[in-house]
């Protein structure tokens, strides 16, 4: 199977002012019979359509889809458009083959949400999506609603092909937490290097933070995935004090590829933390943490000082299990990332855009603005936000002291479950939006807001697509991760790093990665 090209509109500087450029030549604008204005829709469109979406970027599939009497959010959009919207549920892990299934019977579905861009751009290839290019201009709102790196993910051979599906939530998982108490009882400073880190970290494990005279706590706790992965772990963080991050973190710089897992500096983070693991901070329990819950079983337990672990652990349930398992509440605080050497300081990189909505190729060009329009309504209206994000007024959400409030946490378990269907509409909410987490304790809040600054932007790397020709791909992945864990560990002396870098060359093919990585950034317009 021939590798698919990835090409991309390219937003300029005047996407704010509505302006969307692409590369599909010659085709004529298309004028629609809306302004790219999502106030004042209604009553712009005469003729009553019949809107069908697929919606599997529902926050909750097996939740029932109402009666449209009862649907509030339903008929909005249905008011406003002036539209029949008939919505389909898949069920968990059934999505594909539901979607399938409909396709191949020719019944395609109007409006279909898409959960990866690879999803995106084969039906696209297969004829079943529409190119949306000639109509994007005419939405300049819906334009600046996502970034440029969102609607990068939308386009595909010099076309726009979707709209991106709901924000993904970056700054609130990967939080650095510390425990201030023990910071105390040290007479330390909260560190903010990561020479400053290291000393924190040997104290909490040297210096008997919880006063039981046993030797029995650590400075730090990572892991890493069943695969072997040392992602989303906690190392991971650790290697972003330095630039670097494990596979396939892929950055471009002066025009060029710069691969993160093989750049010096990786070699300078692997050496932090086998300095980490020679001075015995690290809980040697670490080669077990598979999963993100056994991480949180050594949170609970009180015997780590520092961790990556999800600022919602300050929540009161998650508190409430601490006290059950270690019989106190650990002063817990989040703390901003620790600035390294060459000036980075990220708490994690903003996720890709993956999900997306896309809309039938045999929707003609009135149906097409049609939907343009809704999810223009959907996701720009302000008014409308709230009843979308948070749910149904005076249930869900009010507005007390001339604010909205989210009132979701405060529901009974029995009125959360009567309308658990609101999750089918909860798309537009805002990946930085605290009010729609509805945060119990306000230092979580907190948190999630000071973390935004340190999210950094999506690496290009995400883009890159595996080219089927390459058979030592999977190998090559594998030999990448193994060889950095048994450099971290000290089962592989540093001074063996131009080895790795060789046999990577020699058995594993690393320029023929290079040269595909290169090609796709070209055809992308990410490099020249």
């Amino acid at each position: 199977m021939q590798r698919k090209k990835i090409s991309f509109a390219i937003l300029s500087a005047i996407l704010g002012l509505g302006t969307l450029l692409s590369g599909c030549g010659g085709t004529e604008e298309i004028t629609s019979t809306t302004s790219g204005n999502s106030q004042g829709q209604s009553g712009q469109f005469a003729t009553k359509m019949k809107i069908s979406m697929f919606n599997q970027g529902t926050f909750n599939a097996a939740a029932p889809v109402p009666p449209r009497e009862e649907d509030i959010q339903r008929q909005m959009l249905e008011e406003e458009m002036n539209i029949d919207l008939e919505m389909m549920i898949p069920q968990a892990g059934q999505a594909t083959t539901k979607l399938n299934t409909l396709i191949a019977g020719g019944d395609i579905p109007d409006l279909i949400f898409l959960k990866s861009r690879a999803d995106l751009a084969q039906y696209y290839d297969q004829g079943v999506l529409a190119d949306l290019t000639p109509y994007m201009d005419q939405f300049p709102e819906l334009q600046k609603r996502f970034g440029t790196d969102s609607w990068e993910a939308m386009s595909y051979q010099g076309k726009t092909i979707g709209v991106p599906g709901y924000d993904n939530v970056n700054g609130i998982s990967r939080s650095f937490f510390i425990r201030n108490d023990w910071l105390k009882k040290l007479n330390m400073e909260v560190p903010t290097t990561p020479d400053e880190l290291f000393e924190v970290m040997k104290a909490f494990t040297e210096k008997d933070p919880d006063g039981n005279g046993k030797n029995d706590t650590y400075g730090f706790i990572g892991g890493m995935n069943k695969e072997g992965n040392l992602q989303t772990y906690g190392f991971d963080s650790l290697m972003w004090m330095f630039g670097v991050n494990p596979p396939s973190a892929v950055e471009i710089k002066d025009n060029e590829p710069v691969f993160l897992f093989i750049d010096p500096k990786m070699k300078e983070a692997l050496a932090y933390i086998n300095k980490m693991m020679a001075a015995k901070v690290v809980d040697p329990d670490w080669v077990t943490m598979n999963s993100p819950d056994l991480l949180d079983q050594k949170m609970f337990k009180g015997r780590v000082g520092f961790m990556i672990r999800d600022a919602r652990r300050l929540e009161p349930d998650y508190q409430q299990k601490m006290k059950e398992i270690s019989g106190e509440v650990p002063e817990w605080i989040v703390i901003p990332p620790m600035k390294g050497p060459y000036g980075d300081q990220i708490v994690e990189r903003k996720s890709f855009q993956g999900n997306s909505w896309a809309i039938s190729a045999k929707a003609d060009e009135e149906k097409i603005i049609r939907i343009l329009s809704m999810l223009n309504y959907l996701f720009t209206d302000e008014e409308a936000y709230p009843n979308f994000a948070y749910g149904i007024k005076g249930i869900h959400w009010d507005v007390v002291d001339g604010k909205i409030k989210n009132k979701t946490s405060e529901l009974s378990k029995e009125m959360k479950e009567k309308y658990l269907w609101v999750d089918h509409y909860r798309m537009p909410r805002r990946g930085d939006d605290a009010e729609y987490f509805s945060f119990q304790n306000p230092k979580t809040a907190e948190a999630f807001k000071d973390n935004q600054q340190y999210v950094g932007p999506t690496l290009p790397g995400n883009l890159l697509t595996p080219d089927p020709s390459d058979t030592l791909d999977a190998d090559r992945t594998r030999f990448i991760n193994e060889s950095l864990v048994k450099f971290m560990t000290g089962k592989e002396p540093l001074s063996n790093w131009d080895n790795f870098l060789q046999t990577l060359d020699t058995k594993f093919d690393m320029q023929k990665y290079k040269e595909t990585a290169i090609q796709q950034f070209k055809e992308a317009g990410l490099i020249k």
